[in-house]
């Protein structure tokens, strides 16, 4: 990647999911967390059931994140389809404590990484920070929490699709986000790792864009993003002194 120069820049905002911090990881791991504590699912691999729910989440998700369904509803209906998909037989109340003792494995995987911190904290005193993610709000203060990053993203830059009523990669929640900071599109660099919601949905407005690509994917499309990093933390040496 090239130099980042800085200066450009009054505003940064940020993905959370998969950006800020590994959510593939702790959605994975917080998962078999769940599975081993339900003895009738461990006949099943690991990896089908891990496969079988995350595809039923990816079919779900555009139904919550139009608030067609609440967090309640899509999580309740994720798991049923994910035992029907998979024959198994489970109770309304078996459901309903597979949601809760995922939700709470998943977020006890999330865990700080202070040298990441550590940078984005040198970062707020040079230039605005912010975060526009799609999911709850209560998910994504408790994220931001568990990561240590209250600190540096209070929760007035905490931009959330639930409370807005519309999510990226709608034009509105970007525009809204530099409202909140009183910044422009052409002095705001938006970091994602999502092609479509984050990169192509910040440049729908005009935004640079940072594509944090984590597997060195082909662009799906035409549209390039200004940067691209494996890793966050690499922007570190990246920018221009």
């Amino acid at each position: 990647m090239e130099h980042l120069d800085l200066g450009q820049y009054d505003l940064l905002l940020f993905d959370l999911d998969d950006t800020l911090f590994d959510h593939s990881e702790a959605f994975e791991n917080g998962l078999v967390d769940t599975i081993q504590q339900f003895h009738y699912l461990q006949k099943i691999g690991h990896s089908e059931f891990i496969q079988t729910f995350t595809k039923h989440n990816h079919l779900l998700w555009p139904r919550f994140s139009s608030n067609e369904l609440n967090f309640h509803e899509f999580s309740l209906i994720r798991i049923k389809n994910t035992f029907k998909e998979l024959n198994v037989s489970a109770e309304k109340e078996i459901s309903l404590k597979f949601v809760k003792t995922f939700q709470s494995s998943y977020l006890d995987r999330i865990k700080p990484y202070q040298k990441l911190n550590e940078f984005l904290f040198e970062l707020s005193n040079s230039v605005g920070l912010g975060i526009v993610t799609n999911g709850t709000v209560f998910n994504a203060f408790e994220k931001v929490d568990r990561l240590g990053l209250c600190g540096i993203f209070p929760g007035s830059s905490v931009i959330v699709s639930e409370k807005l009523g519309f999510s990226k990669p709608n034009i509105e929640i970007f525009q809204y986000a530099l409202n909140v900071f009183g910044s422009t599109a052409d002095r705001t660099l938006f970091i994602g790792d999502n092609y479509f919601t984050d990169i192509l949905g910040a440049k729908s407005l005009g935004l640079d864009t940072l594509w944090i690509n984590k597997y060195e994917y082909e662009c799906p499309q035409k549209e390039q993003p200004d940067y691209m990093l494996r890793h966050l933390f690499d922007l570190k040496n990246s920018i221009k002194q």
